[in-house]
């Protein structure tokens, strides 16, 4: 049940919190930390303490103090770099999982929908792009219609199961559908594409509406790529 408690010493959190906020970009290469006294107080260790985290982060090459006193940031701290980096990775991987996976149930409800639709399952689908339309959108105002407009094809399904998965779906890929959705032109193509998907499902032609569907997640994905 129980774990040893780890041991740290004092310096080894001072370091932490530094690579912390360099990395977090509230300080910068070239930035001056601040002076020792004031920078103990603030952190609630002596200057003896302080010292030894500056010392190490000296050696590597982290900070450096320059002639006629003060301390600088030098360069970034590569280990929490690469951490990020691998983090982004497996969120950008897992980001593509999610879209795989959105091929597979968003091309049958697409097909559910051409089928099954009432005249006002498709009233609703496409107010959801007319509000989009009528007004000038962009950035993370998409979000809404994209989601309203996913989750009003769902329920065209009359399948439960289908707008629970989506409504899962969306917000899963909320950070990323945010980042993307910013991207320069990207809220006008999403509307653009949605009403494409639409005018195949109000047609029934399910072969189209699904083509259109695989057009707008393909275009997620390469917007993903690039971010």
């Amino acid at each position: 049940m129980f774990r040893k408690v780890e041991y740290r010493r004092l310096y080894e959190d001072v370091i932490n919190q530094i690579e912390t906020i360099i990395l977090a970009g509230q300080l910068a290469p070239g930035d001056k930390l601040p002076p020792e006294r004031e920078l103990a107080e603030e952190i609630g260790v002596s200057r003896g303490t302080l010292r030894e985290a500056f010392r190490i982060l000296e050696r590597q090459g982290i900070i450096e103090t320059r002639p006629g006193g003060g301390r600088y940031v030098r360069k970034l701290p590569e280990g929490l770099l690469d951490k990020e980096r691998i983090l982004s990775s497996l969120e950008t991987a897992a980001m593509l999982d999610l879209l795989e996976a959105r091929e597979v149930f968003e091309s049958k409800i697409v097909e559910l929908a051409c089928e099954r639709a009432t005249p006002v399952d498709l009233e609703a689908i496409e107010q959801s792009l007319a509000m989009a339309e009528g007004e000038k959108i962009d950035g993370l105002e998409v979000l809404n219609h994209d989601q309203a407009f996913h989750l009003a094809l769902a329920e065209a399904t009359h399948n439960i199961v289908f707008v629970n998965i989506v409504e899962l779906n969306l917000a899963l890929l909320f950070q990323i559908r945010s980042k993307t959705s910013v991207l320069p032109g990207r809220a006008k193509e999403i509307i653009a594409e949605h009403r494409a998907i639409f005018e195949a499902v109000k047609d029934r032609d399910s072969q189209k509406a699904r083509e259109m569907l695989l057009v707008h997640l393909n275009n997620i994905k390469a917007c993903i790529q690039k971010t």
